[in-house]
């Protein structure tokens, strides 16, 4: 499969490069998507690196980084939650994902 014609490509160089770069952020847009659908499919970070070319901790880093900042502000923003409150919430959060991945 080929993601990119060079004939297709405008003859000027900046103007490819731009074309260039618009198609890798597409292109990330789908990758990062694929990802996510594989982490609810079930998919493990080994067997996600794996099909990335890339080892396991590399592709957790990478594409957990969004879900990790998202966290991180929730966290913030319920500061007043005490420690046995988020460990609840925590706890009942892992039991829905893992009613879902049953069901699917």
């Amino acid at each position: 499969m080929s993601v990119v014609s060079v004939d297709a490509l405008p003859a000027d160089p900046l103007a490819a490069l731009r074309e260039l770069t618009r198609g890798e952020a597409e292109l990330e847009a789908v990758r990062r998507a694929k990802v996510d659908a594989a982490r609810a499919a079930g998919a493990s970070w080994e067997q996600i690196g794996e099909a990335l070319g890339v080892s396991r901790q590399s592709a957790w880093e990478y594409y957990s980084s969004a879900a990790r900042s998202q966290l991180a502000a929730k966290v913030e923003a319920n500061a007043d939650l005490s420690e046995a409150d988020a460990m609840d919430l925590a706890v009942e959060e892992v039991r829905a994902v893992r009613r879902r991945r049953r069901k699917s």
